[in-house]
This record gives C-alpha cells, sequence and structure tokens, in this order.
C-alpha cells in the first residue's frame, strides 16, 4: 500500500497518468479481501493527488476508487458481487465509471450485461457519505470523457464490449431521425448518429454523411457545446478521407486542440485516431503509425480496451502497407490479446485475420502460424453465423500463404466455402469466396485459372444482382486479360466495370479510385493493340473529364497515362508537359504513391536526355514521397535513381560520392529484405559502381563478386558480364593491370554471348582506357567508376535493337539460301517448295558511301547534292522457270536430287507451322540458324 501510494515532490506527467491504473489494480485486490476503508484510503490519497498536480486522470481514478469502497461496504453482497464481476472481466476504472453510467444490461445477458445490473443494484443503493462519492466520481469520470461515445448517446454495455454494428435498416432510420427533430440540440446529435450511421452501411453514403457532420458542427458552435464540437469534427474527418486528405486532417486536428482544452481525454485519443486514419487514408503510413502510437498511448491510460483494439488494427494494416511485417505482427498480437480480454469474438476474428497476414508478411517461418490463425478466425465467423465474413478469413489464409509462396491452403478452403455456398443457393457469398480464389490466381501469375475462377464470380454476382461486386469483377477481369495479353477482351471488361462505377448511387473514394484502375485498362489494351492514338485520346478525353468534376486524382493519374503513352512514341518533350503538371494534384489529395511514380519517371527522362541535375532533384523528390508512404519497393527504386543520378553528375565533377554510396547500399538492404532476387542483383551493381565512385576498391571487388553471384543464380548474362566489368575497374584502382584485363576479356565474351554489342563496345572503349592508364598518359586517381545505362520498363517492346559500333566495309556481295514458298487455300494443290544455293547479290562500291565532291558542284558523273555515282536507271526481275526433261537430256529412270535440283514429288517433305527461326548465322539478335530437317551430309530446303 505504501509503494503504491508514495508521493514524489518531482514527478512527469506520464508517471501519474500511469499510476492511476497501477492504483486501480491494487484497489481491486483490496476489494476482493474487502479491506474497503484501506481502498477508499487509498482512492482518496490518489484524488488528493490528482487534484494537486492537475492531472485528472488520477483525481478521477482515485473518485471511482473511493466511490466504489464506500458502495460496496455499504451494500454487502451486491457490493461483493460487482466486485466479483469487475474482476471477472478485468474492467479497468474507466469501464468500471461507465457501468455505473450505463443504467443497466439493456438487453445483454452476458458478462457484460450482468457487471452493468450489479452496478445498477449498487448505485440505487446509495446514500449519505457514499451517495456524495458517487456524484463526484461521476462528475470527474465525465469531465475527462470516460462515458463518451462517437454518437453522443448514453453509454450502453455494447459500447464497452461489442463490435457488432447496427443491421441495415436501424442504420437506416438513424440517417433519416434527425428530420423529426426541433430541438437544435438534439438535432446536432442526431446529425451526428446519422452521418456515423451513413458511413457504417453496406454502400457508404460519404457525401450524405459529410453534409450532417458539418451541420451539426455548426449548430454546436452556435450552441457553444465544446464535447459536440469535438466529436462533430471528427465525423468530418471519417467522412472526408479517401476524398478530401487535407480537409479531414484539419477537421481531426481541429477536434483535438477543442478535446484537449476542455481535458476531455477520451475525445482527445479518438481524434488522434482520427488523424492516424486520415494519413493511412492518403498511405502516409509513418505518419499513421506515429499519430496511432500517440492515440495508443492516452487510450491504455484511460483504461478504454475497445478504442485500444481499434488503433491497434490501424497500426497493424499501416505496417502491412509499408511492409514491415515484424512490427505489423506485434501490434497484431496485441490487438489480439485485448480482444481476448474482453471476451468480444468478433474483434478476435478480426485480429486473427490480422495476425494471419501479418505472419505471411514475416516470410517462410510465419507461414503456418498465419494460416492456423486464418483458421482460427474463419472457426469464429462459422461460430457466429457470420456467412458474409468467411471470405475474408479465406483472404487473410492467402496473406499467410504468402510467406511460403505456395497459396494451396487458401485455394482449397475458398473452393471448399464456395462449393458449400453453392449448394445452399447463397450465390452472394458463393461469388465473393470465388473472387478471392481469381484474386489469389492472378497474383500467383496463373491467369488461365484465374479467368475461370473470375467468370464464376461475375455470373454469381449477376445472379445475386450485386452490381458493386459485379464491377469488382470486371475490373478484375480486366487484370486478368491484359496478363493474358488480350487486349480486346481487357477493354470490354474494363468499359463495362467503369460504366458500373459511374453510375453507382452513392460514389466513393473507392469507386473513383476503381473507375481510375479501370481507365487505366482501357488505355493499356489500345496501346497492346496498337491503338496509341485512340489510347492518347481516351485518357485526354478523361483528364479533362477529372477536371471539371474536381477529381484531382483522377486529373493527375490520367496525366501520366499521357505522358506513358507519349513516352512510346519517343516525344519525351511532350511526356514531360505533362509529368510536370502532375505532382502538385497528387500531393493535394495526399496521394503519395502517384506522386512518387510521376517523380521517378522524370528522374529517368531526365537521366537518359542526359540532364543529371534535373534528374537529381526529381529523384530526391521521388524519395521523400516513397518514405512519407512507407513504400519499401518504392523506396528501393528512389534509392537507385538517386544513385544513378550521382553516378551521371560524377561525368561533369558535381555527383557526391558518399550521397551514392548510402542511397545504393538502401536500395540493396530494400530488396533483399522484400526478397527480390533480380533487383537486389542490380542493386548490389550499383553499390559495386558507388565504391568506385568514392574509390573503396577492395569493397568494391567484392560487392561486383556478390553482384556476378546474383546474377549467375538468375541466369542473367548481361549482368554477370557487368559485373565483371566492375571487377575490372577495382583492379585498375589497385593497379593490377594483368588481372583487370583479364575480368574485362571475359566481361567482353559474356557480353557477346548475351548478345549485348552496347557492351561489348564498352569493354573495348574501357581496355583502351586501361592501356592508356598503364602507360601514365592519364591520373588514375581521376577514375571514380562507369556511367549507368537502364532500359526504361515504359519502353518495353519500342525500344531500338542495339547496335554495335561499325567494324569493317560490308562485303561487296552477300551469298545466301533463299526460300520461295507458294502457299494455296485450295484442298486439291499442293504447297510449291523452291530453294536457291548460294544466291549472290551485289551493293556497288563495297557498301560504302563515296566522299562527296569538293566544291559546291558534283564532279562529272557524279549527283551533284550528295557525290553518288550516276547510274543508268536499268528495270530488271528475277524469275524461275522449271526446266523439261528433253531440256536437260536426262535419261528416264530414278536418279538422286542434287543440291540445285529439286525433289522428286514422294520425296517432299510436309511440316506442321512452326517458329522458322533465322536463315543464317548473326541475323538479329534473338534468333540462331535454322537446321531443322536437313539430311547428313546436304542441306535442303525447309
Amino acid at each position: 500500500l505504501e509503494v503504491a501510494t508514495r508521493l514524489t515532490t518531482s514527478f512527469n506527467m506520464a508517471t501519474l497518468v500511469g499510476e492511476a491504473a497501477t492504483t486501480w489494480a491494487s484497489a481491486l485486490d483490496l476489494f476482493a479481501a474487502k479491506k474497503f476503508d484501506d481502498a477508499r484510503q487509498l482512492g482518496q490519497q490518489l484524488q488528493s493527488k490528482g487534484n494537486e498536480s492537475g492531472v485528472k486522470y488520477m483525481e478521477a481514478c482515485g473518485a471511482i476508487v473511493s466511490a466504489i469502497a464506500q458502495l460496496c461496504k455499504a451494500t454487502g453482497q451486491p457490493g461483493s458481487d460487482f466486485i466479483t464481476a469487475l474482476s471477472g472481466l478485468k474492467a479497468t476504472w474507466s469501464e468500471a465509471a461507465a457501468l455505473m453510467e450505463a443504467g443497466g444490461a439493456g438487453g445483454n445477458s452476458g458478462p457484460w450485461g450482468k457487471a452493468a445490473d450489479l452496478a445498477k443494484t449498487v448505485t440505487g443503493k446509495a446514500s449519505g457519505e457514499a451517495a456524495k462519492a458517487l456524484t463526484t466520481a461521476k462528475a470527474l469520470a465525465t469531465e475527462i470523457g470516460a462515458s463518451w461515445t462517437e454518437k453522443l448517446t448514453t453509454v450502453t454495455v455494447a459500447d464497452l464490449s461489442s463490435s457488432v454494428s447496427d443491421d441495415e435498416s436501424t442504420l437506416k432510420a438513424a440517417a433519416t431521425a434527425p428530420d423529426s427533430i426541433s430541438n437544435p440540440k438534439q438535432k446536432a446529435a442526431a446529425l451526428v448518429r446519422a452521418s456515423v450511421a451513413q458511413l457504417a452501411m453496406e454502400h457508404p453514403q460519404a457525401e450524405d454523411a459529410l453534409k450532417n457532420a458539418k451541420e451539426a458542427l455548426a449548430t454546436f458552435r452556435e450552441v457553444n457545446d465544446p464535447v459536440g464540437e469535438g466529436t462533430a469534427l471528427r465525423s468530418v474527418c471519417m467522412a472526408s478521407i479517401g476524398t478530401d486528405a487535407f480537409g479531414a486532417l484539419q477537421a481531426a486536428n481541429v477536434s483535438l486542440k477543442t478535446f484537449k482544452e476542455i481535458g476531455h481525454f477520451k475525445g482527445q485519443s479518438a481524434a488522434l485516431h482520427a488523424i492516424a486514419q486520415a494519413h493511412l487514408g492518403k498511405d502516409s503510413t509513418d505518419d499513421c503509425i506515429f499519430k496511432g502510437g500517440e492515440a495508443l498511448k492516452l487510450a491504455r491510460q484511460m483504461g478504454d480496451r475497445m478504442h485500444e483494439v481499434a488503433i491497434l488494427q490501424t497500426m497493424a494494416e499501416a505496417n502491412l502497407l509499408s511492409g514491415a511485417g515484424k512490427k505489423a505482427l506485434s501490434a497484431a498480437n496485441d490487438a489480439l490479446a485485448v480482444s481476448r480480454s474482453l471476451g468480444e469474438k468478433l474483434l478476435e476474428a478480426q485480429a486473427l485475420c490480422l495476425v494471419a497476414k501479418a505472419q505471411g508478411a514475416c516470410g517462410e517461418s510465419g507461414a503456418s502460424a498465419g494460416i492456423q490463425a486464418a483458421q482460427e478466425a474463419l472457426t469464429i465467423y462459422q461460430q457466429m453465423g457470420l456467412k458474409a465474413k468467411e471470405s475474408e478469413a479465406v483472404d487473410a489464409m492467402a496473406g499467410a500463404c504468402k510467406g511460403k509462396d505456395d497459396p494451396s491452403e487458401a485455394l482449397k478452403t475458398g473452393q471448399m466455402l464456395a462449393d458449400k455456398f453453392r449448394q445452399a443457393g447463397e450465390k452472394k457469398i458463393e461469388a465473393q469466396c470465388m473472387f478471392s480464389i481469381a484474386s489469389i490466381h492472378q497474383e500467383n501469375k496463373e491467369p488461365d485459372q484465374a479467368l475461370r475462377a473470375a467468370s464464376e464470380a461475375l455470373t454469381s454476382f449477376k445472379a445475386a444482382s450485386d452490381r458493386k461486386g459485379e464491377a469488382k469483377t470486371l475490373k478484375l477481369l480486366a487484370r486478368i486479360r491484359l496478363d493474358k495479353e488480350e487486349p480486346g477482351e481487357a477493354l470490354k471488361a474494363a468499359e463495362q466495370a467503369c460504366v458500373l462505377y459511374r453510375n453507382q448511387a452513392f460514389p466513393s473514394r473507392e469507386s473513383r479510385d476503381s473507375e481510375i484502375v479501370c481507365i487505366r485498362a482501357m488505355v493499356d489494351a489500345n496501346a497492346m493493340m496498337g491503338g496509341i492514338d485512340e489510347a492518347m485520346r481516351l485518357a485526354g478525353e478523361q483528364q479533362r473529364r477529372f477536371k471539371s468534376l474536381k477529381e484531382k486524382k483522377g486529373e493527375g493519374s490520367a496525366l501520366l497515362m499521357m505522358a506513358k503513352l507519349h513516352q512510346m512514341r519517343g516525344e519525351v518533350e511532350d511526356a514531360l508537359n505533362q509529368l510536370v503538371q502532375a505532382p502538385s494534384l497528387f500531393l493535394a489529395v495526399g496521394d503519395r504513391r502517384g506522386e512518387g511514380e510521376v517523380w521517378q519517371m522524370i528522374a529517368k527522362i531526365n537521366l537518359n536526355k542526359g540532364e543529371p541535375m534535373q534528374a537529381q532533384r526529381a529523384a530526391e523528390e521521388c524519395a521523400l514521397a516513397y518514405r512519407k508512404l512507407g513504400d519499401k519497393k518504392g523506396r528501393a527504386q528512389a534509392a537507385q535513381l538517386v544513385a544513378d543520378t550521382h553516378f551521371a553528375l560524377a561525368s561533369v565533377g558535381m555527383g557526391k560520392p558518399q550521397t551514392a554510396l548510402q542511397a545504393a547500399q538502401e536500395a540493396v538492404s530494400l530488396y533483399q529484405e522484400l526478397g527480390d532476387k533480380t533487383q537486389a542483383a542490380v542493386s548490389l551493381h550499383i553499390l559495386a559502381n558507388a565504391n568506385l565512385m568514392t574509390q573503396n576498391f577492395e569493397d568494391a571487388l567484392k560487392v561486383a563478386q556478390d553482384s556476378e553471384t546474383a546474377f549467375r543464380a538468375i541466369r542473367d548474362s548481361a549482368g554477370e558480364a557487368g559485373s565483371m566489368l566492375l571487377q575490372s575497374g577495382a583492379h585498375l584502382g589497385v593497379r593490377d593491370f594483368e588481372e583487370c584485363k583479364r575480368c574485362a576479356k571475359e566481361a567482353k565474351d559474356l557480353f557477346k554471348a548475351a548478345g549485348d554489342y552496347m557492351g561489348e563496345d564498352s569493354v573495348e572503349n574501357f581496355l583502351d582506357q586501361v592501356q592508356s592508364y598503364e602507360k601514365n598518359q592519364l591520373n588514375l586517381d581521376d577514375f571514380r567508376g562507369f556511367s549507368m545505362r537502364t532500359a526504361d520498363p515504359a519502353q518495353k517492346g519500342q525500344v531500338a535493337k542495339q547496335q554495335r559500333a561499325p567494324r569493317k566495309p560490308r562485303q561487296m556481295s552477300n551469298i545466301s539460301d533463299i526460300e520461295l514458298i507458294k502457299a494455296d487455300s485450295s484442298k486439291e494443290s499442293k504447297v510449291t517448295l523452291a530453294f536457291f544455293d548460294g544466291f549472290e547479290s551485289r551493293s556497288a562500291g563495297g557498301g560504302q558511301r563515296p566522299a562527296p565532291a569538293s566544291g559546291g558542284a558534283g564532279a562529272p558523273g557524279q549527283d551533284g547534292k550528295h557525290g553518288y555515282p550516276e547510274k543508268e536507271q536499268v528495270l530488271y526481275s528475277v524469275r524461275w522457270v522449271q526446266a523439261s526433261t528433253q531440256k536437260s537430256g536426262a535419261a528416264p529412270g530414278p536418279k538422286k536430287a542434287g543440291r540445285r535440283e529439286f525433289a522428286k514429288e514422294e520425296d517432299k517433305r510436309i511440316v506442321s507451322t512452326a517458329q522458322l527461326s533465322a536463315p543464317k548465322e548473326n541475323w538479329g539478335s534473338r534468333y540462331g540458324k535454322s537446321n531443322r530437317l536437313e539430311e547428313p551430309g546436304e542441306k535442303r530446303g525447309v
């Protein structure tokens, strides 16, 4: 007792607030031992201490302890039963205060309902000093908000222990209730309840919810009700999330300020949680986690377990979004523990789903535990009869399976549930399960299986008349069709989904974002079909439409689509003109992901243009956006860009070697955490070059060797060659010229084997420089590594073929074998194959253009404009005529066909359709010479 009530002359606020929970735990032990006088004394001491220090937590907690001690002593057995109920529920001091304020069970027959009835009985018998103490305790509890709810209703047992939402009819009734109320203050409270109900509906009515919340806010300000004002501001924030990021943050911050001014601690915790949710709505995970931590601290100090679970769930989701699996698992496990202490099964199932996803994010080691958690969640949903929630457990199981890259468990469970609901005639829930199965297949790069499942889901959603489900399935089908390179079908699905999203009765941020995804799929499909002009027209039309609607995210996304199309055409200036308009639009709505993507494209374009200064600024903005977003993959890509820009700046004496080195190290670390082997190898390549730039040649050699091993593991010959070239540079730095040349020659051979002529040329240029360094013609101290060249994924399929530098003049003639094929669709005719062996074609001048004549006029016999030799125009043709046996003088009888003769009818070969490869060696960069159907010792046409 002395330890629990020890006074100190100097203390900090956090210690005092934490002492409230410690005192309550000591008081419960004293209540159980029926030492009510000691408990009353303990409470009075804490109350006095809180009053002197100005800490309302302690004062309220002390008053509640003192009041309960006096009530239990006065009422006898009911008081003892109340203490037993509190201990069984592990109730906190604020929950005990709320139970005394609830006024009974309110129809709840569980442990919380029984505790509420006992609290009503005990408080109903209060008299004398006990009644006075109870009045004081209730006043202090109200002041700090112990009994406050977000709906401005009297606290109930459900508010303390249940997360089950009201049914749709109850929500609709709450949404229309304000129309029948005339009292301004009561109507304002009803408007807040209506706003909360509209957001909780199956199809959220965000616009109407925002309108009601703002109307309530205006009324509360008129009647000077700060608690109502702070609550209405919180409702404004929740209704604005997803549509107005900065408006949501502003409302939540003003709500926090209002609650703080009146000392309303529970409201402060709710406002901080709203700020965290607003940050999560715009994907700012770091800010979300920070504000969530502040809200969690207040909720724990208040003993508000329901709110504590909600905050922990938000933090777990933010950590999952940022890829921080271990932190997400910690938050999810805490939420699970608190849910179980409350005895709330629905919260427990939701927490188990988060645990499953977090275990999957932790890798293979947590996959099995994650699957088990998802199974437990599914069992709880089935026990509670929540059929619509079962597909969520399947999604959680899929998240757990990601840890071991084997979704078989999730697919098996999902199919079992789909079959069960199909037999029961539950079309909508069956469709949800099939949609989950399709999503799993699509994420695992199995488009055929995904297509079948999505088609079944679409059929079931249509049968259930679920337009929202139909729209999201069509959106998924569009992505699947694009993966299968079926742009026509993708375009059709995306157009249908877009119409459904656009015609929703209550548009939301989710529907707007989905519409943008569908438009992007339509643009990609048109581009894939070669209709870049049509794709550009569509993107421009949508950009103007979004601009007229003041939909900034949609406008920015359309500008980004147009920029990519310009880049595909090679119109980099036009692409930049579109891109520079987009960052401010994404920033206005808090879309860090879109902002980061735009800056990334700007940086890459400027790098390719040879403008490293502009590229550096864009790369830094990109890194900042992805850092605030908490996206590890985006941060890694941005780090690579930062390193590349400093490599480019180094060529003009402006790069910062240490910055490039730090960025490269960050990229390596992030990609290794993500398990991306390809990009990890590329990052090691960049890191090795950064070490060369800083002249850390030993480290450069080690990292380059690691890069070589990584590229060899993924069978990337060109990357392996680049790593060997970096090793050559490291050897050059330490003046080991022999080893330098050996590695360079090995790199050249690898480039040649990979068909990378530019790489081969770069090695030859480097070897020339090595000779200059060896002869001291160049200063070796000036060697700072290599410039990096990267391929832009946006240019895939559009990049010109790599060409090596000219080596030798063309030959005067080219001798090649030529095939002539005559195909006839008639069933009765035969296919004629002709083969010319050693067909010779000549080019004038040996393939070299003659030097232009000096002076303004051309020399005699030459074209005055270009200096070409004058030639007489000759029209000629080549035709084939089959030789007759009489002309050839061949004797009748069997004769083997020579190389220049045709095979007999019975010797003709019939082949199936196949890729013919190339007619000769080194013809193009992708195919080898065809040697099919050749007999030993002779070559015959295919």
